[in-house]
Order: C-alpha cells, then structure tokens, then sequence
C-alpha cells in the first residue's frame, strides 16, 4: 500500500466512529440529489453570467486603470503576506499532532493541504483576474479573452502561494517573502498616489489577446514549476512550521466556536511583544492620568510599521474615489473606518486594563481623568487620518469645493470615543438572554449583537456629517460646523457617561 493510501486508510480509520454502522442507501442519495437540484437551479443564472462577462466591455478612462490596477495588486500583495503568515499549510491540530509526527509519509500527509492552499488562490486570483478584465475592457473575443484573463489571475496567485509555501521551511525565508510582499503593497498603493496626484496618463492602447494569451501561457507555466517544486519538498517537509500554523488555526478556530474574536487579537498581540524586548525607560514625575496616556504614546512608538501603514492608508480613499467615482459611498466609508481603525491604534492601554481590572486599581488612577488625558492620543491619530484622507480626495479633485481638511479636527473626537468604547467590550456574554422574533421565531443573541455594536452606535451617527458630505448632500463649510457641534456633543455625553 502506498504512503498516500495509507493516509487515507488512518484518515477513514479517524473519521469511522463518527459515523453510523447501519448506513443506508438514503444516506448517500440525499447529497446527491441536492447537489444535482442545486447545479441545475444555478446552471440557468450561471451561464447568464457567462455571457454577460463573455459581451464586449469598453474600458474604463486611463486614470481609473491605473488606480483599479494597483489597488489589484495592493491587494494581492496583501493576501500573499497573509498567507506567509498563516501558513500556507494548514493541517487540523489533531493532523499535526498524530498524523504529522507518525511514521506516514510526510508528502501523503501534507498532499491534502497544499491541494486546499491551491484551490482557495486559484478562486481568488480569479476573481482578481475579472476585476482586472472590468477595468481593461474587452472589444474583442469575449470568451477567450475571458478565459485568459481568469488564468493569468489564477496562475499568478498560485506562483505566490507556492512560493509562500516554499519559505514556510525556513522562518528567514518567510520572513524575507513577507516583507517583499509589505514592500510590493506599498509600492502598488504609492504609486496609484502618484497618478492620482497629478501625474498625466495617456490613453492606454488595448491589450492584444495574442499578448494576454502569452501572459497567461507564461502564468500557467510558472505555476506548473511551482507546483513541481512544491511536490518535491513536501517529502522533507519540516514538522515545526506545520505545528506552529496548526497552533494560529486552532486560536482561530476557537475564537470563532466560540464568537470571541477578541481573542485572536489578544494572541497577536502577546505573540508580537513576546519575540521583543523593548528597552526599560524611567516613569516620568508627571500626574498619574498623563503617566498612563504617556503609556499608549510609548507603545506606538515602539511600533513604527504600525505607525507607517496608518499614514500610508490615508491614500485608499483617494485610489477608490479615482477607481470607482461613481460610488462615493465606498470611499466615504473608507474615510471614517479608517479613521475609526487609526483611533483604534492608540487605544491599547485600555484593551488591556479592560482584559485585567487589576492594573487600574494598581495605578490607584480615577477614571475620567484617566479617559480624558486617554482620548488625546485617539483622536489625534483620527485627525490625522481624516485630514490627510480629505486633503488627498479634495487635490485630486474628487470631493467638490475646498476647505474638507478642516472637517479632520472637527470629526477626530467621534472616533476617539468609539475606539475607546471599542476598546472597553472585553468578552461576550453569551448568558445574555436572546430576543425572539415574534413573526418568525428566530432567537438573535443579544450579547453579540451588543459586542458588535459597541462603539459602532457611536461612530456612524456620530460622523453623519462627514458621510452626508462626501457625498454629496451637504457643502463642506456647514458639514465642517455641523460636525464640529456633534463632535463636542459625543464628548460631552462621554465624559459625562463615565463620570457617572
């Protein structure tokens, strides 16, 4: 018998208590029956989308190319880190532990994977692949051109995944790919900038398909190399690296059984400070409320790339307002999740104190100065945020009028109060009792819906002025006044809240 049947044989072997002795014929002509019901319901609105992909499409104005086309590539940089990091091989923990450490062969138990690793990038690099084809248009040879432009994406995520996979051996190696692919995004997004700053595009000639055919050709091939060399290595693969994605895959699969997804940042976190060590510096003789805002003002500091990647995605906005003008929705909530995400960045202090109650009364610190000399840090990082994402829309002329930088200061307050509310949720309670639905029964949990909420019941009113501008219904002078007045009436209501 061979290593892969073998697999299969302790796999099936696993699998067998799990399931009945007494099987009957239905039990297998269920599934089938559903999927074959399923394929034909859908055969009729999937062939209808063929051939509305397969109709000839105009392509879209030069400058909305080129933003389109480095936000794509932005975004499959992103997605090649994430797969650096996540594994790409990733075996169940019980798999790593028994089957992985067992004298099976090593290629017969990671086969399964790395087929899963290269189904999960082939979907993905073809829907980049479509999203590429929307922005190029397609005058001629619908079909086949199609075809090509979903290969090229395919093929190229699989080269990425297979390269991801072979730096998995080597921790120096994974690192190396995943600062390469950071680098790539950054380049992708500085350079999308660039264009949408003022740089002047000529209209880009069409893309012959006898060029898109080769492309394509040379991904196809590419992946084909890689996956040769992808199945030469998994023979010697080294266990480690395997056991440390089974570990990251059963932190996550906890935190989704059980609807605490604080948790996986809580994992990264500690990971993230565990392999540092920070330098020990003196408190300073200041209050005790400015001592622990001068704590999360140290801990940003010591993170520079986080640093980075907030002033750098100042820049999405304006690159989605330029992709796609005609959704001025899509970027405006671009500005205040951004916005909501950079205030989160300085909110630490109090995840933590919310995660460990005893560090608050160590400080022997009250609470609403605390949250007060606390909110500085937030709403500058939101201010920064909102006025350098609204200088960048109003110079490439996206927003109408002038004078949207002032609406920054005058909204940082809204997701300074949010973050912290965010920061404050701690875990959910599942002992909450459940709203049933009178008309049809259905029981919605309100502790996750209270935790999901949390903070977004602040942000979204609290920054109507600013989507209300954005998009179009209000000029940006009374939007600046109108938020400014709602600003200091959120922080008002907070301060009074937490001080009660």
């Amino acid at each position: 018998m061979t290593d892969r049947a073998t697999a299969h044989a302790v796999r099936a072997a696993i699998r067998a208590p799990g399931r009945r002795a007494d099987a009957h014929w239905s039990d297998r002509y269920l599934p089938v029956a559903g999927a074959a019901v399923g394929g034909a319901l859908l055969l009729g609105p999937f062939q209808g989308l063929l051939g509305d992909l397969a109709a000839p499409l105009p392509p879209a104005p030069p400058l909305t190319v080129v933003a389109g086309l480095t936000l794509v590539a932005a975004v499959l940089a992103g997605l090649l880190q994430v797969a650096v990091v996540a594994g790409p091989l990733l075996l169940t923990p019980a798999d790593a532990r028994w089957l992985l450490l067992s004298p099976l062969g090593r290629r017969a138990v990671l086969t399964p994977a790395a087929l899963r690793a290269a189904v999960a990038a082939s979907a993905v690099g073809g829907v980049l692949g479509g999203v590429t084809l929307s922005l190029l248009g397609m005058p001629d040879h619908g079909a086949l051109r199609l075809t090509a432009t979903v290969a090229c994406g395919a093929s190229y995520a699989l080269i990425g995944v297979g390269l991801a996979v072979l730096a998995q051996r080597s921790e120096r190696a994974a690192r190396i790919l995943c600062r390469v692919a950071g680098g790539a995004a950054v380049l992708a997004v500085l350079a999308g900038a660039a264009v949408t700053a003022g740089v002047r595009v000529r209209p880009l000639p069409p893309v012959p398909l006898s060029a898109l055919l080769g492309v394509a050709g040379a991904g196809v091939l590419g992946a084909l190399v890689t996956a040769v060399l992808v199945g030469r290595c998994l023979a010697t693969f080294p266990a480690g690296p395997v056991l440390e994605a089974a570990t990251r895959l059963s932190a996550a699969g906890d935190a989704v059984v059980a609807l605490e997804p604080s948790f996986l940042s809580r994992v990264a976190e500690n990971a993230y400070w565990r392999e540092r060590r920070p330098p020990s510096r003196p408190w300073p003789a200041w209050p005790g409320p400015l001592v622990l805002a001068w704590l999360d003002w140290r801990g940003l500091r010591r993170r520079p790339a986080r640093l980075a990647v907030l002033i750098l995605s100042t820049l999405v906005p304006v690159l989605l307002a330029t992709a796609w003008p005609d959704r001025p929705l899509l970027w405006a909530a671009a500005v205040a999740v951004l916005a909501l995400v950079a205030a989160s960045a300085g909110a630490d202090g109090v995840r933590r104190e919310t995660g460990s109650p005893a560090l608050r009364r160590l400080f022997g610190v009250a609470g609403l100065p605390a949250d007060a000399a606390r909110l500085v840090l937030p709403a500058a990082l939101a201010a920064g945020s909102l006025t350098g994402a609204l200088a960048l829309l109003e110079s490439a002329e996206a927003v109408p009028g002038t004078g949207w930088a002032w609406l920054g200061p005058a909204a940082a307050a809204v997701p300074a109060v949010a973050a912290l509310r965010m920061a404050r949720r701690g875990h959910i309670d599942h002992a909450s009792t459940p709203v049933v639905m009178p008309m049809t029964g259905t029981r919605i949990p309100t502790g996750w819906l209270t935790w999901s909420l949390s903070g977004l019941d602040v942000a979204v009113p609290g920054l109507l002025p600013l989507l209300l501008g954005l998009t179009g219904a209000i000029r940006p002078g009374p939007a600046a006044a109108a938020q400014a007045v709602l600003s200091a009436l959120v922080l008002a209501a907070y301060l009074r809240f937490r001080r009660r």
